[in-house]
């Protein structure tokens, strides 16, 4: 008969289990003084590494020293480097790139910043500046940026050669702000597409007023009619006008206002409301 001996007589097993001889409490210690030990040497090994490290990147040699901006034209360089805040002494292995790029981008002239470190001494950092598109009214005249950043506050002697857009209701803004509503970008598009249209002409537009009702008033300036459009289909209200002129046989300039917004005639009023 074959027998498992496991099997048939686990006491057996047991018994050689329980002869195992077992560990002194002198060992176990001895066990658990070795593991803390070590871990201390661990410790201690971090610790001389990262006050190293902060030696190293405090060396002399990696002082900040020079600071070079590309790509600024309306930013004198002088702020650019100011705004990065940047206490005396300052290691380059130090800064934070990313947040010294947030820094420069308060500026609402600059569009975009990248900084870089250039080893051992300097940084540099490019730059895309926003470019003024038109003159916005609501409390006061500032610049605005083709993506609706309010730039800076104009004052009373300033006369750019930019197109004024009027806000519809007077409101208070201040540089820095974003303010690109689809009733702006409508503005804008509009004074493009007139600048761009034949049927006036060659007149400039001077002033684009917003309209509550969605629609636009184009001023031409002194002695000009003003004209009142809709944004949709302005090539179209151009056409007409131009067309609705040559039947008339007169100048633009003999109106006082222009209305386009209708699709099957064009309104005009004489100078003096005749």
């Amino acid at each position: 008969m074959i027998r498992d001996y496991h099997t048939a007589a686990p006491g057996r097993f047991r018994e050689r289990r329980d002869e195992r001889p077992r560990r002194s409490p002198k060992a176990c210690f001895g066990r658990l003084a070795g593991l803390l030990l070590a871990a201390v040497l661990l410790v201690g090994a971090g610790l001389g590494a990262w006050e190293g490290y902060r030696r190293l990147v405090r060396m002399s040699y990696f002082r900040l020293a020079e600071i070079y901006v590309e790509g600024n034209f309306q930013v004198a360089t002088d702020e650019v480097a100011h705004s990065l805040d940047l206490a005396p002494g300052t290691s380059l292995l130090e800064v934070d790139l990313a947040d010294l790029s947030r820094r420069i981008m308060r500026n609402p002239w600059i569009k975009e910043a990248s900084v870089s470190r250039r080893l051992p001494l300097a940084l540099t950092i490019h730059i895309v500046e926003r470019v003024p598109e038109a003159v916005f009214i609501a409390d006061r005249r500032y610049l605005l940026s083709a993506d609706g950043v309010i730039l800076s506050e104009l004052g009373s002697e300033d006369l750019p050669t930019l197109p004024t857009l009027r806000a519809a209701a007077r409101r208070r803004v201040r540089p820095g702000d974003r303010i690109l509503s689809s009733e702006m970008a409508q503005g804008l598009a509009v004074w493009r597409q007139f600048q761009l249209a034949n049927a006036v002409q060659g007149e400039r537009a001077h002033e684009i007023a917003m309209g509550g009702d969605g629609s636009y008033t184009v001023n031409l300036g002194q002695e000009m009619p003003r004209i009142r459009l809709r944004a949709q289909n302005m090539q179209e209200q151009l056409q007409r006008l131009g067309a609705a002129l040559a039947a008339s046989g007169r100048s633009l300039a003999s109106f006082g206002d222009v209305d386009l917004r209708f699709r099957d005639r064009v309104i005009f009023r004489p100078l003096g409301g005749r």
